[in-house]
């Protein structure tokens, strides 16, 4: 069906300008930001962000006040119909879309009878993405409530993704897992954005996400504060992409501000007990001479070194409120 409807966008996300009032307050306030075909896209902010806002729009449940959204290159106010086919979307809290005394395969078919598909069709595309996501027969038969919760999210991510849509939108996925789940459960969206090109967006307040994206959108206060791929937004920083890490036997509020006042330091990182990072032009010519400036200084130092800059020291120190298309927007 998508296929003989014209695309009026080649990106499978784009976000223009886009406004949505709930009357006189505005939850966004002209937020640009879009995904290519089989990227790995994070929308990251804090509560009251607009993160819901975005979902809701994408998903066609809420019309924009102003600007436009197209998913799978179609306008989400134009082609609503059209866009439940495109859209997979698994919610925060799998109990949502899951039935508990059902096991993974006769979910699936409840959800892919929705779609208008056949038994033996969601039998195997049900086979074939939990597969991916590391399920064998006995998981796959087994009933939901006896399902530990990194496999229940599985399922609903099979859920999701049962009509083989293009684009999955997942609402804070690792909401409610360990560490170890919470990587887990990335790692096999990531196998299966690779093994199938479905584009992911990910909601998210955590940042730990960014590890796994191919582009990032920062949300503040219903605007987006920064965009781009991750490695583009870090190379922003003074030393692009590189920074300076002072190890101190201890660490005092007189030292950090002596440290932070050694010529050319832009921004500091805390980077660990008794550790922070250093964000100069030039770090590597730099290197030798804020050596000798804390040995005049006097301050103790354990390790001075040349180390990369990483997503968590951008979000501490990061420039804000520039326009979002100046940061990876001519991406291809």
């Amino acid at each position: 069906m998508a296929k003989a409807e014209p695309k009026e966008t080649y990106r499978e996300i784009d976000i223009i300008d886009l406004k949505v009032a709930f009357g006189k307050f505005y939850a966004l306030k002209g937020a640009s930001f879009f995904a290519n075909k089989r990227e790995f896209l994070g929308v990251i902010g804090a509560s009251g962000a607009g993160k819901t806002t975005v979902l809701r729009v994408l998903t066609g449940q809420l019309k924009p006040t102003d600007g436009q959204a197209f998913v799978g290159g179609y306008d989400v106010t134009k082609k609503s119909k059209l866009i439940s086919l495109l859209v997979g979307y698994v919610p925060q809290l799998e109990h949502l879309s899951l039935y508990y005394d059902f096991n993974a395969l006769q979910n699936a078919q409840f959800f892919g009878r929705m779609f208008g598909l056949r038994s033996k069709e969601i039998e195997e595309r049900a086979r074939n993405v939990l597969t991916i996501l590391g399920f064998d027969e006995e998981l796959i038969t087994k009933r939901i409530d006896r399902l530990s919760g990194g496999e229940r999210k599985r399922v609903s991510i099979c859920l999701g993704m049962i009509h083989n849509p293009p684009v999955l939108l997942l609402d804070e996925p690792t909401t409610g897992l360990d560490a170890h789940l919470r990587h887990e459960t990335l790692n096999y969206l990531k196998e299966l954005n690779y093994e199938l090109g479905t584009t992911m967006v990910i909601i998210s307040h955590d940042l730990e996400i960014v590890d796994y994206c191919t582009r990032v959108v920062l949300l503040e206060e219903g605007e987006v504060s920064q965009f781009g791929t991750p490695e583009e937004l870090i190379s922003t920083l003074p030393g692009k992409g590189e920074s300076i890490r002072v190890v101190l036997h201890t660490m005092t509020q007189d030292m950090i501000k002596r440290i932070e006042s050694l010529p050319g330091v832009e921004y500091t990182a805390a980077a660990g007990r008794n550790a922070m990072k250093l964000f100069i032009d030039d770090p590597s010519e730099q290197l030798l001479p804020i050596i000798h400036r804390l040995n005049e200084m006097k301050v103790p130092f354990e390790e001075v070194s040349l180390v990369e800059a990483d997503f968590f020291d951008y979000f501490q120190v990061k420039p804000w409120k520039q326009h979002p298309r100046e940061i990876g927007g001519t991406a291809s």
